[in-house]
């Protein structure tokens, strides 16, 4: 028992190293050259309000007005170079939309720029937000608590292959892209990292997952081909939305591949759905191996089969209602502007996000028998050794 629990320990540092490496190295390869803004935004504490002024603003060369409100107050700031110093401060709300944010209270925290006055010519300290970090700490500490709380030394291990996944991604991928290195080949790497980091770290170095790595990467590729076929077929060309008109622009010397970022999002969207099924279903032929009586690679790809249709049928209702949980605002404001179905349905935007729900379902399929056929006959070799 003690020699296997070091013989864990010493797997999971040595995953730890490499993937720090990676991260490192990848981060420093990847650098971008991104866009510069002159503002500068601080947080500050509200001490209370000085004044309320309520006035109208002029639509269409004066044919309309909608009513405004300048709100001053005082607040300290609690970071930057100002950081203890008390201004009056402006928060300018006009009636434009039917939604705005609450009018500032004491003790509110929140996010100021200097930027111009709407109400008048000359620059002040203006209200931008609320602070919501602090909360949005407290959240995350707690979820990690649960985590850690029922999961123990796995819980661990999912959290710190969770930071790893989010810094491959923030750290390498994007600024990689923005920096004009080749989506596709970026997409494979930083997939193929991801999976092999969060399987090891969680599983260890087994047949257990090393049949979910091939079953994972199996479900993947297929995805990938799939999305380049449908992305040839149905004419894409990555103008999804006014973002990505945008992302034109963001580097003149590298112009950013359109058609390929929708294809690095499907395959990046399917990556989790995979993974998860993957090794829901090696675990399974993991237990059948030590569990069925007279075991065979037949028998077990019938019961491993009947596993995975359950977990295709759940996980597909998973990745379609999380698309569209998603783009639920853009979905209803379609839906609500009574379009003609034959304009909605060959709208870029539908068919991207459509494409993401059923690739990624496809993904799902495949993994399914590829992690089942390769752990039947993993499993009946005549003798098998742990990786």
């Amino acid at each position: 028992m003690r020699k296997f629990f070091t013989k864990k320990v010493i797997t999971l540092i040595i995953i730890t190293i490499l993937s720090t490496l990676f991260v490192y190295i990848g981060a420093n390869v990847s650098k971008a050259q991104l866009l510069t803004t002159s503002d500068k935004f601080y947080r500050a504490k509200v001490l209370g309000l000085e004044d309320v002024k309520v006035g109208q603003v002029s639509l269409d060369n004066g044919a309309s007005s909608v009513s405004s409100k300048s709100v001053y107050f005082k607040a300290q700031f609690t970071s930057g170079p100002y950081k203890g110093k008390v201004r009056t401060m402006l928060q300018y709300i006009d009636y434009m939309y039917a939604v705005q944010p609450k009018t500032v209270e004491k003790g509110d925290n929140i996010v100021i720029s200097y930027a111009a006055d709407p109400s008048n010519s000359h620059e002040s300290w203006m209200f931008i937000d609320y602070n919501r970090i602090n909360y949005m700490i407290v959240i995350f500490l707690l979820f990690v608590g649960l985590i850690i709380f029922i999961g123990r030394s796995k819980g661990v291990a999912t959290i710190v292959s969770l930071l790893f996944t989010a810094a491959a991604v923030f750290m390498v991928y994007i600024p990689g892209i923005l920096s004009g290195q080749n989506i596709y080949l970026s997409t494979i790497i930083i997939s193929i990292f991801i999976i092999l980091m969060s399987l090891t770290f969680l599983n260890g170095v087994n047949i257990k997952t090393f049949c979910a790595v091939l079953g994972n990467i199996g479900g993947l590729a297929v995805a990938g081909i799939l999305a380049l076929i449908t992305n040839h077929v149905l004419g894409i060309t990555g103008i999804v939305d006014e973002d990505c008109l945008f992302l034109m622009y963001v580097n003149s010397g590298h112009p950013l591949d359109l058609r390929a970022i929708v294809w690095g999002s499907i395959v990046i969207g399917s990556l989790g759905a995979v993974m998860d099924v993957a090794m829901s279903i090696a675990s399974a032929m993991n237990e059948l191996s030590e569990t069925m009586e007279d075991k065979s690679a037949k028998k077990m790809i019938k019961s491993g089969m009947n596993i995975g249709k359950d977990a295709i049928g759940t996980m597909t209702n998973t990745l379609i209602l999380a698309y569209i949980g998603g783009s639920l605002a853009t979905v209803l404001l379609l839906v609500a502007s009574n379009k003609d179905p034959l304009y909605l349905f060959n709208m870029e935007m539908i068919i991207v996000e459509v494409l993401q729900g059923i690739i990624g379902s496809t993904g799902i399929l495949f993994a399914v028998p590829v992690t089942v056929v390769i752990a039947a006959y993993l499993y009946n070799k005549p003798k098998h050794h742990e990786l």
